[in-house]
């Protein structure tokens, strides 16, 4: 069957919404959804053969916007700059090390658990980009770029905020867009059959399409162009085919995923996988283990504008979903057809996708992909505003420093059994006296630590006092940050508004802030004590 890639480029931002956010916030989701274009694409037929309504019974109409297994639209995820490729959701079995982040300079080796789990692995945390592919011989990780605007409820008639006769507190009530950001690019796909190519080429005809809510409100207008290809696939495989066992199947869902259990109630038990497989393909494969499941819950709604009501919301795996079978294999065929009609409910509207064996690699490369050199071109600041604008600078930079303290924090626990409460009152004393002095210094702290300056019973304290996590000793873990400050900072965290202004951790705000570490790491073991 061939496809139609839609190429859809926003000249406004666009608001998809979804469950998140509160009550008074609409939040976009990360990519715009097959049923967004679904419908927009209906609009057009109508407008086209001059209907106010579809005929739902006619089997075209089905053929063409309702049958799953004849057309199909694919969720139109972000396109690479470099390339123009689609790219695609990240698995849920990718991690990184915890206290590394990911950067367009920098190569971070990310561990692939549903390949290879490790029980003396350090310490992971999962990825918290979006969208990736293969490219320059690495993964880049995507995120797409978001606009927050702020609006406030205004009566229709009278063009100005007013109170509304059924809502007397309505009156000047504030809420939020969170929208995908404009300037940006994304490609859907929609699967069809050769007999109904000619009929899309004339409803993508016209440039001009308007996606999502509020669109008298700035929001909603892209430009689209397509293009037909007789042999796709959605996705390369990561790895070498020969790094696959033979006996080892593993699935990972593209799109949000809609499962029904043996009651007919929608689910998100990521066994249900298997039922589905079953009814797409036929083949029996096994109950995965419960360690080779890495699943996320989310929920899918939507709204019906023939009922002018909203749908019924239901829970559904999220796309990433990764699943292992062990022992278990799928033909060829099978594999194509699970590729190509994917599984589970609302599959013309881009939900079910699945890869077979996508990733193939147990440690993989991972990076950012390049600042556009738009983006890189820092906007020069009058020099009025210059000292301002350094000290916003240096405030923000303190404020990460801060969140790193805190993380330092939380793992430095010492055993509280072998200090007393005085010594870690001197140590806090002692540090906030070197943060007082002009420059700041560690000359006070580094006399008050020295082996011959503290007495026997003193000196003991220090060095039988341990870590938690560690098991390192207190006092030499005191003597490594006073020789070297910045050796706890991984990353040194660097702000930069303009050409200008650029805010870094220099030796006298590492000194500052390995004092304060000092303080807080002495402070909660104060208050462990008296606990």
């Amino acid at each position: 069957m061939p496809v139609i890639l839609v190429t859809i480029k926003t000249l406004q931002p666009i608001l998809a919404t979804s469950f998140q956010g509160d009550p008074n916030s609409d939040v976009s989701y990360d990519y715009i959804p097959g049923s967004m274009i679904r419908g927009a694409l209906i609009g057009r037929y109508l407008h086209h053969q001059g209907l106010r309504e579809l005929d739902l019974a006619d089997p075209e109409t089905q053929r063409l916007f309702f049958q799953s297994n004849n057309t199909r639209y694919l969720n139109a995820y972000l396109v690479t700059k470099q390339e123009q490729h689609r790219t695609l959701p990240i698995p849920r079995s990718w991690y990184k090390p915890k206290d590394y982040e990911i950067a367009e300079d920098k190569v971070i080796d990310v561990s692939d658990l549903s390949l290879e789990q490790d029980d003396e692995q350090e310490s992971l945390k999962v990825i918290r980009d979006q969208f990736c592919i293969f490219e320059d011989g690495c993964v880049r990780l995507y995120t797409p770029a978001r606009r927050i605007n702020i609006h406030n409820t205004r009566d229709r008639r009278k063009g100005r905020s007013s109170k509304r006769e059924d809502q007397p507190s309505s009156e000047g009530a504030i809420f939020r867009y969170d929208a995908l950001d404009a300037g940006q690019i994304f490609q859907a796909v929609i699967l069809c059959e050769n007999q109904d190519i000619e009929f899309f080429k004339q409803l993508l005809s016209q440039s001009d399409l308007w996606l999502g809510g509020s669109r008298s409100a700035g929001y909603g207008h892209t430009q689209i162009s397509h293009e037909i290809k007789d042999s796709w696939q959605e996705f390369e495989p990561l790895g070498d085919e020969e790094n696959i066992d033979a006996e080892h199947l593993t699935i990972t869902l593209l799109s949000d995923t809609l499962l029904r259990d043996t009651n007919g109630q929608p689910s998100a038990d990521p066994n249900l996988i298997v039922d589905a497989i079953k009814a797409t393909c036929g083949s029996e494969l096994p109950i995965p283990e419960r360690n080779h499941i890495f699943c996320s819950q989310t929920y899918i709604g939507g709204f019906n504008r023939k009922w002018g009501l909203p749908l019924p919301q239901v829970a559904a795996l999220a796309a990433g979903t990764v699943v292992v079978f062990e022992n278990a294999t799928l033909t060829d065929e099978q594999i194509q057809q699970l590729h190509w009609q994917g599984i589970g409910d609302r599959r013309n509207e881009g939900f079910g996708r699945v890869a077979i064996n996508w990733h193939r690699q147990a440690k993989l490369q991972v990076k950012k992909p390049p600042k556009s050199q738009s983006a890189s071109q820092q906007p020069s600041i009058n020099p009025a505003s210059l000292p301002l604008a350094q000290r916003m600078a240096a405030q923000l930079l303190r404020q990460k420093l801060d969140q790193l303290l805190k993380t330092e924090v939380d793992h430095r626990k010492l055993e509280i059994g072998n200090i007393s409460n005085s010594q870690l009152s001197r140590l806090q004393l002692v540090a906030r006296g070197g943060i007082s002095s002009e420059p700041v210094n560690l000359q006070d702290i580094c006399e008050f630590l020295n082996r011959d300056n503290l007495t026997k019973t003193a000196l003991e304290q220090f060095q039988k006092t341990r870590f938690k996590q560690t098991n390192e000793s207190f006092y030499s873990w005191l003597q490594e940050r006073l020789k070297n400050p910045q050796s706890w900072i991984a990353q040194p965290p660097e702000i930069q508004l303009s050409t200008e202004v650029k805010a870094t951790v220099d030796d006298s705000l590492a000194v500052e802030y390995t004092l304060k570490l000092i303080m807080a790491v002495a402070k909660q073991a104060t208050k462990e004590k008296q606990r």
